[in-house]
């Protein structure tokens, strides 16, 4: 039989106390590692379902009939006249501004503004 000294029981009394000490706390990290861990599974779901929500929405709002249809009821629009088609070698011409145009565009921006 082994026979301990009064300070050597004393130190292995004092390991074991430190010892639970830490065994508890490292308990108490773990609840709130876990109860952190629930909370952001929950968040993420509710995420997720907002994504759900909100991807049927889009569904349903771009729907190409839909769109139609307002297009057709709001937008008044028609036809483009033979007129009013021109070849792409002409585009130039026609968005390159003339320098006095240019100056008169700029003083009726600056006189509204």
């Amino acid at each position: 039989m082994i026979v301990f000294s009064a300070r050597t029981s004393f130190v292995l009394t004092l390991i074991t106390v430190i010892l639970g000490v830490c065994v508890y706390l490292v308990g108490i990290q773990q609840d709130i590692r876990q109860k952190e861990l629930a909370r952001l599974t929950a968040e993420i779901q509710s995420t997720q379902d907002s994504i759900m929500v909100l991807q049927s929405d889009w569904a349903y709002l771009s729907r190409p009939d839909r769109i139609l249809h307002l297009s057709q009821r709001l937008l008044d629009l028609e036809p483009l006249a033979k007129h009013q088609i021109i070849p792409a070698d002409k585009l130039d011409s026609i968005t390159t501004p003339d320098a006095d145009t240019a100056i008169t565009e700029a003083n009726l921006i600056w006189r509204i503004e």
